[in-house]
Formats: structure tokens, sequence, C-alpha cells
């Protein structure tokens, strides 16, 4: 078992609590989906930390989501990575330096809305529900242009 995906993840989680006004929100008053986006973000973040770069591909981050959840930090890779409510895969974008820029662009995100609404995580760490016009008005991490934008 790798040790900077552990180390990473205690600073990834001391950057989260610092960037949402030390707040701790429990992973049971979140729903679903928020709590997938933030697991998702903290896997980048070791990426991130560990290897001193974004991750490269999406084989990074589900090795990383593996390595915690054999650790019992997080449910399975395969189940993190899919929506629970539609079962399509997030949409990640690779590359960006999350944690180096607290802005509003986009990082990672619900393929599909749901009743005119759809999950983002915002470079600034923090999970936003936008109707569909603030999600085709929105700025993306990287100039990523979401399919139909």
């Amino acid at each position: 078992m790798l040790r900077w995906p552990m180390i990473a993840t205690a600073l990834v989680a001391a950057v989260m609590a610092l960037a949402t006004g030390g707040c701790s929100k429990s992973a049971s008053s979140e729903d679903e989906t928020t709590t997938d986006l933030r697991q998702i973000a903290k896997a980048y973040g070791v990426i991130l930390s560990g290897k001193q770069r974004p991750p490269q591909s999406l084989d990074e981050i589900k090795q990383v989501l593996t390595d915690l959840h054999t650790d019992g930090m997080n449910p399975p890779a395969d189940e993190v990575l899919t929506s629970p409510r539609d079962k399509q895969p997030y949409v990640i974008i690779l590359g960006a330096k999350l944690g180096t820029q607290m802005t509003g662009d986009v990082l990672i995100y619900k393929k599909d809305g749901a009743e005119g609404k759809r999950y983002v995580f915002l470079m600034s760490y923090e999970v936003k529900q936008l109707t569909d016009d603030d999600f085709a008005k929105a700025s993306f991490a990287m100039g990523h242009k979401p399919a139909g934008k």
C-alpha cells in the first residue's frame, strides 16, 4: 500500500476544512451526490499533493479511490465515480491545479441534470446545484467545454 495517499489525504482534508470555513459536515448530512463529488475531489487532491501534478487520467483517480476504500475512507471507486441517481459517470476535468486558485470554475459535474438542475464541484471546493441556465453560463477549469455547450 502506498503511503503518500494517506499523507496527502490528511493535507487535502485540512485544506478542504479551511476552504469551507472550518465547518464540519458529516457525510450523513449530505446527499450521496455531494459526498461523491467531495470524495472525487479528495482523490484529485491526493494525486496533486503526492505527485506534485494534477491527475492525468481517470485511472489515477480510480486507483486513489480504491486505496482509500481499502483504508475504509470511502465506498468502492466505481460507486463513487458514478451518479447514484442516473448511473452516469461524473465528468472530471483533468489537469487543473485544484487548491491553487479558489475560483468558481467547475472541476467536476454530473453529466446530465435532473429537474432542471445539476450538481457541480467548483475549484473553490464548493458543491452547488446549478440550473440549466447557470450551467450553460458557467466557466470550467482548463477551458473545458461540456458537450452541447
